[in-house]
């Protein structure tokens, strides 16, 4: 460094080292500061580690600026192509840029600093308002997309089986987005469009068959009739030949022609008989397809929603049951109530009898639970030994009740250790906490698993209840 640089003017080249390093994208090491503090003494221009020092004619300064400037020009640059480049701006954005970047080396640019300066401010103005537009049409294609997943939740809400579409689309679509998550609602939601498009193929091709075979039995009805009119008409006809008189020759005649057209007609109702025939048939194979893909849609959506070891609900199932539940509860003002419930001392259970037993101790909690609690409640694995239930209609208090009778009824129970024959009691622990309105799944889960460590810590083989606390929006109102 020189010594006479007085003591403002090696701050101030000190300063623009440091900027010079942070342009150039170079470790603030004292070699690249010290090589930087001497190419700024000397006015020339600083090249990163390995690049030539040609590059610099590739990039010529800026109007009214030194060779020093240089660096900045390309870190300019490479912010409006990088910023440019699509889907960011559209293509007369684009052409604008190009044209600027050609403008900023063109000779005359050296006289027109201002007018440089202009156009690079309108362009990103113009970027930025494109910015705000975009975010804005986001926003407008969210909402657009609540709106129809409200709609098609309304109109299949009684299939409890798709049920989890809809709350991993309601979640997908929520702030902030999240490519994870839309990824995991795309993923499911694929499967059942395309079981749905399979099923109204089938539908079409059904009512199709359906309109051939009602064309098919009208038509042979139609050619039965008309037989029929003319079988009624020569028969009339004979009635009269014989009012007339005929000899025994022309009787044997009549006889013969009677007898033909009798076997006539009853062949044709034989045809006809065997095309209606025909015609069920292709009409029960059609509704069979329509209700072999229903059950395999409904099938394979409660897969979608169910544990595979127990037939409990699985996460995705508990969202759906829970967000069911809680929309109704909080719509006609009615208690809701959730039990959180963890198997006592499992791991040793597994340690002594081993893991196939574990796997039917979980088995034998969840067949218990649906012997036991009514139709509309629901039970779910959370995952490991822990599982939820949900009690709809059901304040605390009978939620409590509900899960003590399930306690007993699996201790009662006493699993069978296939290999020694010996039978062993379980038991659980349970925590259990009433919906308040405006609580979310993790804040009621919250209060169910401090209950829960209550009833474990109070000794196991019990059942706690969480204390109410206030309605959210009470505590919003008095805040």
């Amino acid at each position: 460094m020189s010594a006479g640089l007085s003591a403002s003017s090696a701050a101030e080249l000190a300063r623009a080292a440091f900027r010079r390093l942070a342009a150039l994208r170079l470790p603030p090491t004292p070699e690249n500061y010290s090589r930087v503090w001497a190419e700024l003494e000397r006015g020339g221009a600083v090249h990163p580690p390995g690049e030539p020092a040609s590059l610099a004619a590739q990039h010529p300064p800026a109007a009214g600026e030194g060779a020093a400037a240089a660096p900045w020009q390309r870190l300019w640059e490479q912010a409006v192509q990088l910023a440019l480049q699509p889907p960011a701006a559209g293509p007369a954005l684009r052409q604008r840029a190009a044209q600027l970047l050609a403008a900023a080396h063109a000779p005359q640019a050296a006289g027109e600093p201002q007018s440089m300066l202009a156009g690079n401010r309108r362009l990103w103005q113009d970027w930025r308002q494109l910015r705000v537009e975009e975010q804005l049409a986001v926003d407008r294609m969210l909402e657009l997309f609540g709106a129809i997943v409200g709609h098609l939740d309304q109109v299949f809400g009684g299939e409890s089986a798709i049920a989890a579409e809809f709350v991993e689309l309601r979640q997908a679509a929520a702030r902030p987005l999240d490519p994870a998550r839309i990824d995991a609602a795309r993923s499911l939601i694929e499967p059942w469009l395309r079981r749905q498009a399979a099923l109204q193929r089938s539908a079409l091709e059904a009512r199709s068959t359906s309109r051939e075979v009602v064309g098919q039995v009208l038509r042979g009805l139609d050619s039965f009739l008309g037989q029929n009119r003319a079988f009624s008409t020569s028969l009339q006809q004979d009635l009269q030949r014989l009012q007339g008189g005929l000899e025994a020759e022309q009787l044997a005649q009549l006889a013969q022609a009677l007898l033909q057209r009798g076997t006539d007609l009853h062949r044709s109702s034989e045809d006809f008989a065997t095309r209606l025939e025909q015609a069920q048939q292709q009409a029960e194979q059609a509704l069979q397809r329509i209700h072999s893909l229903e059950s395999e849609l409904q099938a394979a959506s409660r897969q979608l929603l169910e544990d595979p070891l127990t037939g409990a609900l699985n996460r995705r199932g508990l969202d759906a049951a829970f967000a069911r539940d809680s929309a109704q509860a909080a719509q006609a003002t009615r208690p809701f109530s959730v039990a959180l419930l963890d198997l006592d001392h499992f791991k040793q259970v597994n340690d002594s009898y081993g893991h196939d037993f574990g796997d039917e101790a979980l088995r034998g909690l969840v067949q218990v639970a649906r012997k036991l609690v009514r139709p509309g409640d629901s039970i779910a694995r959370m995952g490991g030994e822990e599982f939820m239930v949900l009690f709809p209609d059901s304040d605390a208090v009978s939620a409590q009740r509900a899960v003590e009778r399930l306690l007993q009824g699996f201790r009662n129970r006493r699993m069978l250790v296939r290999s020694t024959g010996q039978r062993v009691e379980l038991s659980f622990s349970a925590g259990v906490a009433e919906f308040q309105p405006g609580e979310d799944f993790s804040c009621l889960y919250r209060r169910a698993d401090t209950a829960l460590r209550q009833a474990k810590e109070g000794g196991r083989q019990r059942v706690c209840v969480a204390p109410a606390q206030p309605a959210l929006a009470d505590v919003a109102g008095a805040a």
